[in-house]
């Protein structure tokens, strides 16, 4: 029998400004962008004090669309992005909820924080696989035996991440109980674009050569195209699949594909419909007993720049700015003017620097104060930490105080040899840094975009958190220097073209990595507020005061400058902004 699945992928990046809470053992509280938006959902109109806001009271449709065409869709939902839907819609939560363990629709498990994981170092990898076993565990536990998917964010696949989640899965067999088989019964989510063959194949799925090879279902590009964006009737589209003649295929798209209009939801039940009618049964993705085995092409993703392909195999070049067939920097236009991506390999040099120094202070602090198993010690405080900022998602599974308590639980991981407020401040410093290392500010042509001022705020608080670690654990000078590699590194981000030699790099056209091209990617979007680039703007509203107190007098700012304000993301253009000039942030 011939099948089709369909898959959505649930993210919302968040309008975090700065974290506000001083103390890591309380509960958390974050400074939230307030540029209030709204979209309109067929009569309705849904409006959010800003772009998260307004999408996550969207999602409570999931349930009720997804109920029309029961057992046809998996779903996967980022666990900040779930965690955020409980906070504003309980209800929604909890039907999301329902409808996995229900089998309404199937599960797709993905790490916190949307990261390109394979640009990450192996630690934060691993950190960021077992919060993500942990966050899910209690759903898990409630699931009727069924596959399990596996969305890598962008779908973005290297070998060693595949390696580094087969580790964590091993490791969660020995942590947990009541979990299905993580290692052997779970599939990941790619693109038929990833592969290693050009030909189309007659099948979504495969299987690597991993461990025995680990299945994927990889998605068909040009019918998910059409899925979300095509304006095809639901009749048509069912022709075109039925013309594939492929015993099985894959839609995927955004879960906002889904819920942008009451139209769609209503195209995606005739959809099912009408392939139903074809004698094509429509399911989530389940994995044929034996896969053929495929190849995989390291760094690809599920979204690249069509223009610039190879031999029509993606890549991460979207994410990187530089085209990884040839090592040229790339360009796009944006608002009618070509603009050099150059900025995004700078950004990914700066990311890599804040995680590396974060990472080796980390272990330093913890060597100096006597603890072994360095590398599991993180692992697990950002495990604990995680339950501390998620507490609301175990609450809501029935946990116990007890059992989500951070204190308690660094107290055992670091064998009493940490006092729990520097352990606090350590546990939020690393997991803050999970978060900064957000994908969505490269995803987008221009740098000065309102998820390029959060990833910076929240790695610049990352920076703050490690260097009050570092004093308490009485070494303040490097703290010290923690700070001033910050301050090297994003309040002096437009020096990095002369730091990095970015001169010696080569343009496609020859333009992009000149001087001049890199100093106006650089340019405020926001000049009648500030002058600074989002960089530097980001990183004093986030951590100005602790430039205060510890670089006084290296440090100079204009605070009537140190804005919140960025320019807008090009595509949230159709949302009705009641600022449609800048994504303000109102006082």
């Amino acid at each position: 029998m011939r099948v089709l699945s369909f898959h959505f992928h649930g993210y919302q990046p968040g309008d975090i400004l700065r974290w506000l809470e001083p103390d890591p053992l309380k509960p958390q509280r974050f400074e939230e962008r307030r540029s209030p938006v709204a979209h309109t959902i067929g009569p309705d109109r849904v409006a959010g004090r800003n772009w998260t806001d307004a999408v996550l009271r969207a999602y409570g449709r999931i349930e009720t669309v997804l109920e029309r065409g029961a057992g046809s869709a998996s779903v996967d939902i980022e666990p900040q992005t779930l965690v955020w839907l409980l906070e504003r819609d309980e209800a929604a939560y909890r039907q999301v909820i329902s409808a996995y363990e229900r089998g309404t629709m199937g599960l797709v498990v993905t790490p916190p924080f949307h990261p390109i994981l394979p640009h990450h170092h192996r630690l934060e990898r691993e950190a960021l696989f077992e919060v993500m076993i942990d966050f899910y565990a209690p759903l898990l536990r409630r699931m009727h035996p069924q596959t399990i998917g596996l969305w890598l964010p962008e779908a973005a696949y290297s070998g060693d991440t595949v390696t580094d989640f087969l580790d964590a899965a091993r490791r969660a067999t020995i942590h947990y109980e009541g979990l299905p088989d993580l290692v052997h019964g779970v599939h990941l989510v790619l693109d038929a674009r990833q592969l290693g063959v050009t030909e189309v194949a007659k099948t979504a799925w495969g299987k690597t050569g991993l461990d025995g090879g680990v299945p994927f279902a990889a998605r068909d590009p040009e019918l998910s195209g059409d899925f979300a964006f095509g304006a095809s009737t639901a009749e048509k589209f069912a022709s075109r699949a039925d013309a594939r003649g492929a015993s099985s295929l894959l839609v995927a798209s955004d879960l906002e594909s889904l819920l942008a209009n009451s139209r769609q939801a209503d195209r995606f039940v005739a959809i099912v419909e009408g392939l139903r009618a074809y004698g094509i049964n429509v399911t989530f993705p389940i994995p044929p007993e034996r896969p053929i085995a495929a190849d995989v092409l390291d760094l690809s993703s599920w979204s690249d720049y069509d223009e610039h392909l190879m031999h029509g195999r993606t890549s991460d070049t979207r994410w990187a700015g530089i085209r990884r067939s040839d090592g040229l920097v790339v360009s796009r236009v944006h608002r009618g003017e070509a603009l050099s991506q150059l900025w995004k390999h700078a950004f990914t040099l700066a990311t890599e620097r804040i995680e590396t120094a974060i990472r080796r202070t980390a272990m330093l602090v913890l060597k100096g104060l006597g603890v072994d198993r360095r590398h599991d010690a993180i692992r697990r405080l950002a495990v604990a930490y995680g339950r501390h900022v998620f507490h609301a998602h175990y609450r809501a599974f029935g946990l116990t105080r007890e059992e989500i308590d951070f204190a308690r639980a660094a107290e055992a991981n670091l064998r009493g040899k940490v006092d729990v407020e520097t352990a606090g401040y350590l546990a939020r410093g690393y997991l803050i840094l999970l978060m900064g290392l957000r994908s969505d500010a490269r995803f987008w042509d221009n740098p000065d975009t309102r998820v390029t001022f959060q990833n910076v705020a929240l790695l610049s608080q990352a920076v703050v958190d490690m260097a009050e670690a570092c004093a308490r654990a009485g070494e303040r000078e490097r703290g010290t220097r923690l700070m001033r590699l910050l301050r090297a590194t994003f309040l002096e981000f437009t020096d990095a073209y002369g730091h990095g030699s970015f001169g010696d790099l080569q343009g496609v056209e020859g333009w992009e990595t000149s001087e001049a091209a890199w100093l106006r990617s650089l340019q405020s979007e926001v000049p009648a507020r500030s002058g600074y680039d989002v960089f530097r703007r980001a990183a004093l509203y986030s951590a100005g005061d602790a430039f205060g107190r510890m670089l006084s007098d290296e440090v100079q700012a204009r605070p009537e400058e140190t804005v919140a304000d960025t320019g807008h993301i090009v595509g949230e253009a159709h949302g009705d902004w009641e600022n449609a000039a800048w994504c303000e942030h109102r006082a």
